[in-house]
């Protein structure tokens, strides 16, 4: 709901507060007053460019204001969150500043604001009838949602919807999964190649450990073959041998040891070391075979090191990690192999989908088409009732790729005279006719309208008596869900106002001065019987003025 306009330095107005009604505001005055001036300062603030006429005076500030309650499900409190900008709990204050200089500003919530976030945010706030921007019989888009209104088809497109947005998802999967599968095959051959570099090397746990310690024996054999025997001949070869020394004192031992007790647990501890030293003998013997002067083996055991510190340095620090890395690739292999049945389970998913959405499209689409003729039937019945007698409404269909709204592409063709083949309405129609096509479809569309603003400009344009009477009364029975503000300069339109605000222009030689105020009872009856009868007003015209008045109440 618009609840105030307020306009300083704005074309021939210097500064007005304009307070608005809830349900049908008339706005009414004498030709050349500024009345078209409320829905130009309504347009600005919807995102029109501003102009150098809309200013009064360039060394004044020029500023539109305008105040709006907007209900919570309108979807406006979204949009200000996304642009960062903050709720006034169901208000929208919009003003829009203009500096001489040429410095402008926009300012939604008192945060400052861009052009194109200012025409998002107030997409669909406004309905304006007339030959407008915002005039929504000029934006095709619209079409569709008329007609599926009218045809009832809420339940089915959100049936359709559901459907759709499942099918979305899975093209949206297969595509990834495509992709996914691009960059797969490409992997698989350097998954492959890993695999093979690894499975050719095969190392066994701790096998660098085991090879690296035959490395150090074989490049050593010379000084381990000449210490082993020396250590072996000390150890156990010859008499002067530790073996053969401990021999001898184990001997020696043996021969007093039954002279006294004591004795035996040293000839004992003897016979241990003995023991124990023949042990290290058999120890180094064993070591000593296992040292060889091969320096091919040397060869291989170096060119085998080489080998898997390559893998260490590609595939980690460790055997243990390499051989984890060897089953992670085999994992991931498999897994490409198993892709296939995969995918072709998700285009088998898709396609079902795909299937139902068309059935389900094409189900909506044949309703639509009812609905369209039905519509084509109401228009042509009720047309004269808005001044456009003779006039032919039609529903082009063209067929459009699958979307969330099905597959068709409606266009609103018009004509308005006799023998002349109908054309896009957005084209053809003039802006009263637009206005007057709009009103009549919204007597018999619900498109979910209700807290919404309705603007009608150049309605009555060109049209009277039982006519203007018939529009009049339309215009009322929407403002009983939302509100209207309408010009007019009809009194058969203006006599249905809840809220008559008059704009009025007083002239002298240095300047004007415009205001616009609301009217009070008398008042109404007053500026009812000057739209009536003009300047030769008469106690006649007056008490004609109340009827009408009386009546439309």
């Amino acid at each position: 709901m618009l609840v105030e306009l307020r306009l300083k330095n704005f074309a021939i107005i210097d500064e007005i507060s304009i307070n608005f009604g809830g349900n049908l505001n008339i706005i009414t005055g004498e030709t050349g007053t500024g009345k078209s001036l409320v829905v130009d300062a309504i347009n600005i603030i919807l995102g029109d460019r501003f102009t150098a006429d809309h200013v009064k005076s360039d060394d004044k500030q020029t500023s539109v204001e305008a105040l709006f309650e907007v209900p919570g499900d309108c979807g406006i409190g979204e949009k200000l969150e996304r642009f960062g900008i903050g709720d006034s709990e169901g208000e929208l204050l919009i003003k829009r500043v203009f500096n001489p200089g040429g410095k402008n500003r926009i300012y939604i919530n008192g945060s400052i604001a861009t052009l194109g976030t200012l025409s998002e945010v107030t997409d669909g706030l406004v309905n304006m009838f007339g030959q407008h921007e915002h005039q929504s019989l000029l934006k095709k888009s619209n079409y569709l949602s008329y007609l599926d209104a009218f045809s009832h088809l809420e339940h089915e497109l959100s049936e359709y919807r559901a459907v759709y947005t499942e099918f979305v998802c899975a093209e949206n999967e297969l595509e990834a999964f495509r992709k996914k599968e691009r960059e797969g095959a490409e992997k698989e051959d350097y998954l492959r190649f890993q695999a093979e570099e690894i499975k050719k090397v095969s190392p066994a746990p701790n096998e660098d450990s085991e090879l690296e310690a035959e490395r150090v024996r074989l490049e050593n054999s010379e000084r381990f073959s000449s210490s082993l025997a020396n250590a072996t001949g000390l150890v156990y070869e010859g008499e002067n041998s530790a073996m053969g020394f401990l021999k001898q004192a184990l001997s020696h031992l043996e021969r007093v040891s039954d002279l006294d007790s004591s004795l035996g647990e040293l000839r004992d501890r003897v016979a241990a070391v003995l023991i124990e030293t023949e042990d290290v003998f058999y120890g180094l013997s064993e070591f000593a075979g296992k040292i060889e002067h091969n320096p091919q083996r040397l060869e291989e055991v170096l060119s085998r090191l080489e080998e898997i510190s390559r893998l260490k340095r590609k595939h980690g620090d460790s055997i243990e990690e390499i051989i984890k890395k060897q089953h992670e690739i085999e994992s991931e292999l498999e897994g490409l192999e198993n892709s296939a049945g995969m995918l072709e389970e998700i285009e088998r998913r898709r396609d079902s989908l795909r299937e139902k959405v068309s059935v389900a499209a094409s189900s909506i689409s044949t309703a639509r088409k009812a609905g369209a003729v039905r519509l084509e039937d109401l228009f042509s019945e009720q047309a004269e009732s808005v001044g456009l007698k003779n006039a032919r409404f039609e529903v082009e269909f063209s067929e459009k790729d699958l979307s969330g709204d099905g597959h068709d592409s409606v266009q609103f063709l018009f004509s308005a005279n006799p023998g002349q083949a109908p054309r896009p309405v957005n084209r053809v129609a003039s802006g009263g006719e637009l206005s007057r096509i709009m009103l009549l479809l919204k007597s018999f569309v619900s498109t979910g309208d209700a807290g919404s603003i309705f603007i009608f400009d150049e309605v009555d344009a060109g049209i009277g008596g039982v006519v203007a009477e018939s529009i009049g009364r339309k215009i009322k029975d929407l403002s009983d869900q939302s509100q209207v503000v309408c010009i007019t300069h009809l009194p058969q339109v203006a006599k249905f106002a809840n809220t008559h605000l008059l704009v009025a222009k007083e002239s002298s030689e240095s300047e004007t001065d415009v205001s616009v105020d609301a009217l009070g009872e008398e008042e109404r009856v007053m500026e009812i019987g000057r739209m009536l009868a003009g300047k030769s007003v008469s106690k006649k015209t007056f008490e004609v003025a109340r009827e009408l008045i009386k009546g439309a109440s």
